[in-house]
């Protein structure tokens, strides 16, 4: 259920369990319906209307009172609804860690959520993507979690080429978060691969944050969909550039209603607050 829609979106995992046949299934509203192939495409079928906005609201603390990540659900020919529930941890751990008054670079920042969890705890956030259209529905899901004014910077932008020019500005952050493609292109058609490209926008992130540094290091997280990723990998690049800290890593997942774990890809972070 998401939303309040019941969503069915089959996820071509190795070694899933099954799921549990139900009754529930045939009462979905929304069904996507992929194509076979390496290219994950598909197409969406809807048995009632949807709800527009199409919103869901995740809280960041048990604390209800406490603001919520509200974000949009737009189903995309890809099987992607505009929603990474595997990063909800990553984003209750931002807005744990996050000092408030610290300055955030957002690099790959998609529909935001990362970027709203950072300002939520009190940040002023930089948010970088290369899509027009995911930075258009990331400022919508920050006015839709109360955050319409508040001090974030959203630019259409190649995150490699803005970081290579802040440094020369001599711009200073605190911290950065970065969820970074295996590959993928600029609004200019800057090819960037994670393979290649990772470790030396690392090591350029490392300059930026310790650019004039007065105060503690903020936040880093480094997350990544990439199967050749694993936890292992992240952590020993997250650690072999940023080594003045201890870095910790996990698995990216979500545990549906019947146990199961849903690996979708792994994390590296570090903070100076637990």
């Amino acid at each position: 259920m998401l939303g309040g829609v019941l969503v069915d979106r089959p996820l071509p995992i190795p070694n899933l369990p099954p799921r549990a046949a139900s009754s529930l299934w045939k009462m979905a509203v929304a069904r996507f319906c992929p194509v076979p192939g390496d290219t994950p495409s598909g197409s969406w079928e809807f048995s009632g209307p949807l709800p527009d906005p199409w919103l869901v609201s995740l809280p960041l603390t048990p604390d209800t009172r406490h603001p919520a990540i509200v974000l949009e659900v737009r189903p995309a020919p890809s099987g992607q609804l505009g929603v990474f529930l595997e990063q909800a941890e990553q984003w209750r751990w931002l807005a744990r860690v996050t000092p408030p008054g610290s300055r955030i670079l957002s690099l790959f920042a998609h529909s935001g959520a990362a970027t709203i969890a950072a300002a939520l705890a009190g940040a002023e956030v930089v948010h970088v993507d290369a899509s027009r259209q995911a930075t258009a529905m990331a400022r919508r899901n920050a006015a839709a979690s109360g955050l319409e004014t508040a001090p974030i910077r959203w630019l259409c932008e190649d995150a490699v080429g803005f970081v290579a020019r802040e440094l020369r500005r001599g711009a200073a952050y605190d911290g950065v978060i970065l969820d970074p493609p295996s590959w993928g292109h600029g609004p200019k058609g800057q090819a960037f691969s994670i393979e290649h490209d990772l470790e030396p926008l690392l090591e350029s992130l490392a300059a930026l944050l310790g650019a004039g540094r007065s105060r503690p290091l903020g936040p880093i997280l480094l997350t990544s969909h990439s199967p050749r990723w694993n936890r292992r990998r992240l952590c020993d690049t997250l650690t072999g550039v940023f080594s003045g800290r201890p870095t910790e890593s996990g698995v990216l997942e979500c545990v549906d209603a019947a146990g199961r774990r849903l690996p979708l890809g792994c994390f590296a972070r570090q903070a100076t607050t637990p």
